[in-house]
């Protein structure tokens, strides 16, 4: 909608002059006049302040054109068009004790719910526990899996072990002709998919993170659980393994 342009013209009018009278007064080009009106182009606040100065505009009507020039009326018509269609939610439960690396979906009862927007087709939040899938999951996160859901290559699902029982959260990719799971912490070997031996499960469309803090460490993680007894020695041993950064 061009706010700016009926705005420009309304005053215009209101003041008795014609587009040429008002472009001559203000020492701009009657086509640019012209373009802000019909909303073909847009003005610089240079030659607004012109035409407002032409216009010999009150304080109330200046504030008007400010407004439109902003497009703040234009925000308020778009904010209210969001509140009349706001965004539908909808909650899904939540099972516990799944694995990244070889986890374990259990016939239970959901541990929790969670609210997400609404999407088609059904859906079920997986607690991650393990790390095969850091830096994208960490132990602790949510991710919302959409079931019975083909997942393309690159995308993360939950694979089944029809053997085992076993789920695996994994990135499903083709290396030299041959599809394989994925972890996307790479210190865990690519699991070979064998026919009839996994199926989909459903894929991964979102995750709700555990938090939002910066994550600790490695190495500060594996100091704190080692006995206080032995801390110093630990310490030494990281300092002689690791270069200090400040003797580089």
């Amino acid at each position: 909608m061009n706010i700016l342009g009926i705005v420009v013209k309304k005053l215009r009018e209101e003041k008795g002059y014609t587009q040429l009278e008002l472009a001559k007064k203000a020492n701009i080009g009657s086509g640019t006049l012209g373009d802000i009106e019909s909303g073909r182009n847009k003005s610089t606040v240079k030659t607004l302040n012109k035409i407002a100065e032409a216009l010999n505009l009150n304080k109330e009507e200046k504030n008007k054109l400010d407004e439109a020039f902003l497009g703040r009326e234009i925000k308020k018509e778009s904010l209210m068009e969001q509140l009349k269609d706001p965004i539908q939610m909808m909650v899904i439960p939540v099972y516990s004790s799944v694995a990244a690396g070889m986890g374990y979906i259990p016939d239970a009862e959901p541990v929790d719910f969670i609210t997400i927007p609404e999407t088609s087709g059904e859906c079920i939040g997986i607690k991650v526990q393990g790390d095969s899938m850091e830096p994208t999951f960490f132990s602790g996160d949510i991710v919302v899996l959409k079931k019975e859901v083909e997942v393309g290559l690159g995308e993360i699902g939950v694979f089944m072990n029809k053997t085992s029982g076993e789920s695996l959260v994994k990135r499903l990719k083709k290396k030299n002709g041959v599809f394989v799971l994925e972890s996307d912490n790479h210190i865990f070997r690519d699991i070979e998919i064998k026919s009839d031996e996994i199926c989909c499960c459903g894929k991964v469309i979102n995750v709700v993170k555990k938090d939002l803090k910066k994550r600790v460490n490695p190495l500060q993680e594996l100091l704190d659980d080692i006995p206080a007894d032995k801390l110093a020695l630990a310490e030494k041993l990281l300092k002689t393994l690791i270069p200090d950064e400040d003797k580089k």
